[in-house]
């Protein structure tokens, strides 16, 4: 059965899983959003006269409404940041909102600038993308959380799980001290090996 300890690294390893999965639902989203806002706000910028019309104001505003709608989807780590009962929990929600925060400022930013713009918010966001998540997860499995440090909350991290001995290690170590029980002359050194075989569970303690 998983400890707690490791039940909060896999929860908060779940934020970023969400993340992975987002731009199936943002991306759509933009699409749908930019349409539609460019439908809406063309009127009230040309008032139906694309002759003097501002096309370039219309698209960058219509970029902006997009990209801060399709964001919308990030709120749901809002749960985890704000309402799970684990602070490491809470911590990992907080930090994969800020990442999503800067997945949402680099599109909103480089869209403003055009065609060209939304090359390079795509060129910039593959990266962040794949880095950012990988390097949630693993802070998240191994109990650490470079928010939760920033804070000044590094002594509310989940405590090192203990150190797993393999088999055969354990059995090479076992033969080792029991020779030093059956030949040592010195009685400190039979009990400190004795001590050493109660630790690793091989012995029932005295």
């Amino acid at each position: 059965m998983a400890s707690s300890a490791q039940m909060e690294k896999r929860t908060a390893s779940n934020c970023y899983f969400w993340l992975w999965l987002s731009p199936l639902l943002t991306v759509p989203s933009l699409v749908v959003l930019e349409l539609l806002a460019y439908i809406s706000v063309f009127p009230l910028i040309c008032g139906g006269n694309s002759s003097g019309c501002d096309e370039a104001a219309v698209q960058r505003t219509a970029i902006l409404i997009a990209v801060l709608g399709s964001a919308l989807w990030h709120l749901i780590l809002l749960y985890p940041a704000l309402a799970a009962k684990s602070e490491f929990v809470r911590w990992h929600g907080r930090q994969a909102l800020l990442l999503a925060g800067v997945r949402t400022a680099i599109p909103l930013v480089c869209g403003l600038g055009g065609a060209g713009g939304v090359c390079l918010a795509v060129l910039a966001l593959i990266p962040i993308y794949v880095w950012g998540n990988l390097w949630g997860q693993r802070q998240a499995t191994r109990g650490d959380c470079s928010l939760m440090r920033r804070f000044g909350r590094a002594g509310a991290l989940p405590p090192p799980e203990p150190a797993v001995v393999p088999e055969k290690a354990r059995e090479v170590v076992a033969e080792a001290l029991v020779g030093i029980i059956r030949y040592s002359q010195d009685p400190e050194e039979r009990r400190g090996a004795l001590s050493h075989l109660e630790k690793l569970g091989l012995v029932e303690p005295l």
